[in-house]
């Protein structure tokens, strides 16, 4: 009897597996290397030290401007006291001019001495705005001496040895995001209508034949290939135990919906003979050949397309020697 079964349908698709996120460190300032913190093949964690340059004389350039600010504020301190001196100065001279106790001159002289220390003020104000801002860059350089990850993952490589003077952005290390990896591979066009992303997809990669990767798929390219006819598609592995490595190449199956009620038939059920594929249907002690085309596999039955129907009865012995209308007889 042809048996119905549901069917998990899927599509092929072939490519990579690619890091989900990568960067190229690269030192900030330029120094000595001091040591290295991290090597390759080491797990890191972003904000974590790769290497340390010699801090010698970021540290005494902080210190230069940290000095340079505590003298400023200091003089700022002062500018501020003075003009309040000259504040309180020039409102007792105004209530003695409004009295005509002091001269028009020493009442002029008031208001520009209160307009001059205010002046003043303003420039200690920016010059302790100026030395605050070069101070922050010292304490910026000396945090740029020590080279960091910006991203958890693992250093795929390392660029600067230990006593190298480097310069500012040269390239120090390669480190790569591998807790997630990206499938990045293409589909045939007559699968396009059948992608959407959030769909499952199976990963299968050379070094574990025995193993598949589940994953989902991310992100569907808007257009095909016009010369390869294909579509681009991505989906993300989860490789939580770095089994996975970017640079495999990599096989999957992405599943677009599930059928039920196939009709399926046992393998030696099926006839194909130059090119035709086909299989009697017993009825009323007779065959009725149906011409089918086949489809998934489940062990040793297969997917028929065509005109049968699941619990139909079908012949699977002495196919070569059917034809239709053949008289038969059906054995349990």
């Amino acid at each position: 009897l042809v048996e119905a079964k549901t069917v998990e349908r899927s599509v092929e698709a072939v490519g990579t597996l690619v890091a989900l996120e990568e960067a190229v460190v690269s030192a900030e300032v330029t120094g000595r290397v001091r040591s290295i913190a991290a090597d390759l093949g080491d797990h890191v964690k972003a904000g974590q030290a790769l290497a340390f340059l010699d801090p010698t004389d970021f540290r005494l350039a902080l210190d230069d401007a940290r000095s340079a600010h505590q003298t400023n504020v200091k003089a700022l301190d002062k500018e501020k006291a003075r003009l309040a001196d000259a504040d309180t100065t020039l409102k007792r001279y105004e209530e003695l001019y409004k009295n005509g106790m002091v001269s028009n001159s020493q009442f002029d002289s008031a208001r520009t001495q209160f307009d001059v220390a205010r002046a003043q003020l303003s420039e200690a104000e920016a010059r302790v705005e100026q030395s605050s801002a070069k101070m922050g860059l010292a304490k910026e350089r000396l945090d740029d001496a020590t080279v960091k990850s910006p991203i958890d993952g693992e250093v795929r490589e390392r660029f600067i040895s230990k006593g190298e003077t480097i310069e500012a952005n040269k390239k120090a290390f390669a480190v790569v995001s591998t807790g997630v990896l990206k499938f990045r591979g293409t589909v045939a066009e007559s699968a396009v209508p059948q992608m959407k992303t959030g769909q499952a997809v199976m990963i299968a990669v050379e070094a574990f034949k025995e193993r598949e990767f589940k994953g989902v798929l991310k992100r569907v390219s808007p257009a095909v290939d016009a010369e390869t006819r294909t579509l681009a598609i991505e989906a993300e592995v989860p490789n939580a135990k770095g089994e996975l490595k970017p640079g495999f190449f990599a096989k999957a199956r992405i599943f677009t919906r599930k059928d039920s009620g196939v009709p399926f038939a046992p393998e030696s059920a099926v006839y194909s003979f130059v090119g035709v594929t086909k299989v009697f249907v017993v009825k009323d002690g007779a065959v009725r050949e149906k011409t089918i085309k086949t489809g998934a596999r489940d062990g040793s039955f297969i997917e028929i397309v065509g005109d049968v129907l699941p619990g139909d009865a079908i012949a699977s012995t002495n196919l070569a020697n059917l034809f239709e209308g053949a008289k038969v007889n059906i054995t349990e």
